[in-house]
């Protein structure tokens, strides 16, 4: 692996990049948990193949990922997840008007009281079911009128026949 380390910068860099790019798709074309290992290959080839000191652990990084995880999980094992649902789901229906308005407030909202983006997920349905709820209802007023718009039209008709 010498033959490596003697390569110009420019070419090193070409190499290196090439060889995270290949296994980065190739893992993620596998899916699941060759994306890590390929990641890791990838790492020691650098780490053996061009003697690259590998960086710190981002263990705050990693913390803070754990706390958030450690914290979903009890508010959805005491109920808490259920709670805040029912009352978001509560303020979208008493407002279906303004649903498009009110779910991006109660999504935020839910995203900084549970610490992470993942609880959107359940209020979805929950959107979906009223914004549709609410097209057909304003598909069926446009239907309803435009048709007696069409009777009294008609009726109108008839009586200015009945004149002449």
């Amino acid at each position: 692996m010498e033959f490596l380390t003697s390569l110009s910068e420019g070419w090193q860099f070409s190499i290196q990049i090439a060889i995270v790019l290949v296994c980065l798709f190739y893992g993620a074309k596998k899916g699941g948990i060759a994306l890590g290992m390929l990641g890791g290959i990838g790492l020691i080839m650098l780490i053996f193949g061009f003697h690259i000191q590998p960086g710190k652990p981002a263990i705050d990084v990693m913390l803070t990922i754990l706390a958030v995880v450690v914290a979903s999980a009890t508010l959805q094992a005491s109920g808490g997840l259920d709670v805040m649902l029912q009352i978001a789901e509560r303020i979208l229906r008493k407002n279906p008007k303004y649903v498009s308005i009110l779910a991006p407030f109660v999504t935020c909202t839910l995203t900084i009281l549970c610490g992470t983006g993942h609880v959107v997920y359940t209020v979805l349905p929950i959107v979906y079911d009223i914004a549709i709820k609410m097209v057909y209802a304003l598909s069926a007023r446009w239907l309803q009128a435009r048709f007696h718009r069409r009777w009294v039209l008609s009726q109108v008709q008839f009586r200015l026949l009945l004149l002449h």
